[in-house]
């Protein structure tokens, strides 16, 4: 089973923005970084690296890129134009895989395996998110358009399943993972312990 990653690369003030009023533009580049290791080592449990692809935004030049493609041998890609709904289309265009997000933390190993067995039986498959969205998305045929999809509004993963449930046998695998995009996210991580490895190591820049 092929495993898509797709990451923004950890440039301050270009990434996990939504993270900075609580973090500073530094402080969310570095948890991006985090997030993103965690992802990988997550996808390389599940299937191995020869299985895995990291898809970068803007492109795969950032340091960060190169070190994690050095670490675990896995391939780069461009991710390339459009809005996430043209990425991931052109991303799942090659066969049945798994896509999923850096910022999808609470996703593990036994949760990508899960995902590959249930896509068996269906065409496309949604792992929810809590807060309106989806941590992973499978495919065995090519995406529909998503055109239209407002993302990060809390109503993506009911508009992408209309979509894809017209297109195709369609599939939702509990229960939902949250990923990690703000800072009530940030607060909730550190009082539940999920992130515990990654923000008991970082004090925000600015307190709020």
């Amino acid at each position: 089973m092929r495993v898509l990653v797709f990451a923004r690369a950890p440039v301050p003030g270009r990434c996990k923005t939504r993270l900075i009023p609580r973090l500073g533009a530094r402080g969310a580049a570095w948890v991006q970084r985090r997030l993103l290791e965690r992802a990988l080592a997550t996808a390389v449990a599940a299937f191995g690296a020869e299985a895995l692809t990291l898809y970068c935004a803007p492109d795969s030049r950032h340091p960060h890129f190169r070190s994690c493609q050095r670490h675990w041998g896995l391939r780069l890609a461009r991710q390339g134009p459009g809005d996430l709904g043209a990425k991931m289309r052109r991303a799942l265009a090659g066969g049945p895989a798994l896509l999923l997000g850096s910022d999808a933390y609470a996703l593990d190993p036994e949760d990508l395996r899960r995902a590959a067995t249930a896509l068996a039986d269906c065409d496309y498959l949604l792992i929810p998110a809590p807060d309106g969205g989806y941590s992973l998305i499978g495919a065995r045929r090519p995406l529909p358009s998503l055109a239209g999809v407002a993302w990060s509004s809390g109503r993506e993963r009911a508009q992408s399943l209309r979509r894809l449930r017209r297109a195709g046998q369609t599939r939702e695998l509990g229960p939902a993972r949250a990923d990690f995009d703000t800072p009530a996210d940030w607060r909730r991580a550190r009082r539940s312990g999920e992130l515990a490895p990654l923000v008991n190591k970082f004090q925000p820049e600015q307190p709020r």
